[in-house]
């Protein structure tokens, strides 16, 4: 069987989602919470720069995948087309299948678009 170099690229588009999804959340729970260090008074008067406030808060509300990504991938994984990812299907990718329970918020074991989505970007997010 050939694989056409769409196929391909999807393949390594939806590898690459799995594994970064995966990665992101396991160094989430792999680091210690720690308190803040402190910092020395005169540092602490000093207003941050305006473009640096800005550029952190758009940055943290900034979702890595886009929606054409994520369809890509959930359609890609939605093998039966019935509009969820079992977790039999999820079992093809190891990311989506280690976070799948975290991922089910109504714990209907599917994960619907929505609830892939999220997923998605909360592994971003930690």
């Amino acid at each position: 069987m050939t694989l056409t170099t769409a196929s391909r690229g999807l393949s390594r588009t939806l590898f690459a989602l799995a594994t970064a999804a995966g990665l992101l959340a396991s160094v989430a729970h792999a680091q210690p919470a720690t308190a803040a260090p402190a910092t020395p008074p005169a540092v602490q008067s000093q207003p941050a720069p305006a473009a640096s406030v800005v550029s952190t808060a758009s940055a943290a509300t900034e979702p890595k995948y886009t929606a054409g990504d994520i369809a890509r991938a959930f359609s890609f994984m939605d093998t039966n087309k019935d509009g969820k990812i079992s977790r039999e299907e999820a079992s093809g990718f190891r990311g989506v299948a280690r976070h799948f329970d975290e991922a089910d918020t109504n714990r209907d074991s599917n994960l619907s678009h929505q609830e892939f989505e999220s997923g998605l970007n909360q592994a971003k997010s930690r």
